[in-house]
């Protein structure tokens, strides 16, 4: 399906949620996002282990609860398309859910680190116009991973709630095939919400409380559609 195809359903599925809730969910994903920036740039002239770890803290935070974010929405789409009980509003940070998404963050971390470190070291070693290159290879590698990954916060929740017990390096595996063939749709979907993020920045955000819950259900959406390899 078209990118447009997949935010019409996505449109159709948010009339489906209660305002109160979604807009809730995502007045709290905006706050959660937000806060860490401001912090960094009221304590940017500070220096000390104390902010450093607030900081740190405040980041890990909005991590969890924009992966909550996905996880919610995703499970308000299985609701509607196919019936059940309402999803509690931190269904996505059950322990096994906070275990599993540490063991990714961690994952993550340490292979980007070491992308990244490896691309400096080149980098310091060749011209200037063959570093130009390389850092622009470098920001298409990240943002290929980025999308190869796209689903992994849904495999896990996925796992959790089937009690099926698989490593996270499994669960990686599992996004890694179901992206497969789909990362330039992926891409296409995710740069169509470009102009709505841009108005978000004008409003100050206001409008993210909207505008998050939409493109949740979008990717989830296309989560379900890879699943069944209709998209």
């Amino acid at each position: 399906m078209k990118a447009k195809e997949i935010r019409a359903l996505a449109r159709e599925n948010l009339k489906q949620i209660p305002k109160k809730i979604y807009m809730s969910m995502g007045l709290l994903l905006v706050v959660a996002n937000i806060i860490p920036s401001v912090v960094n740039q009221v304590t940017d002239s500070k220096s000390g282990v104390g902010v450093n770890i607030i900081f740190f803290l405040l980041e890990i935070a909005a991590v969890l609860l924009t992966a909550n974010g996905y996880i919610f929405f995703d499970r308000w789409r299985n609701k509607i398309q196919k019936g059940g009980e309402e999803p509690n509003a931190w269904c996505g940070l059950s322990g096994q859910h906070l275990a599993r998404l540490a063991v990714y963050g961690v994952i993550v971390s340490v292979t980007l680190a070491i992308v990244v470190v490896i691309v400096g070291l080149v980098i310091s070693q060749v011209p200037v116009a063959v570093s130009i290159i390389l850092l622009i290879l470098l920001v298409v590698l990240l943002v290929w991973i980025e999308l190869r990954l796209t689903y992994v916060v849904y495999v896990i929740d996925d796992d959790v709630r089937t009690g099926q017990k698989r490593s996270v390096w499994a669960e990686i595996g599992a996004s890694w095939k179901l992206t497969k063939g789909r990362v330039w749709k992926l891409l296409c979907l995710k740069l169509s919400f470009l102009g709505w993020y841009i108005l978000t920045a004008f409003t100050l955000g206001i409008l993210g409380i909207w505008l998050i819950p939409y493109y949740n259900l979008a990717i989830a959406e296309t989560y379900e559609q890879s699943k069944e390899d209709k998209y």
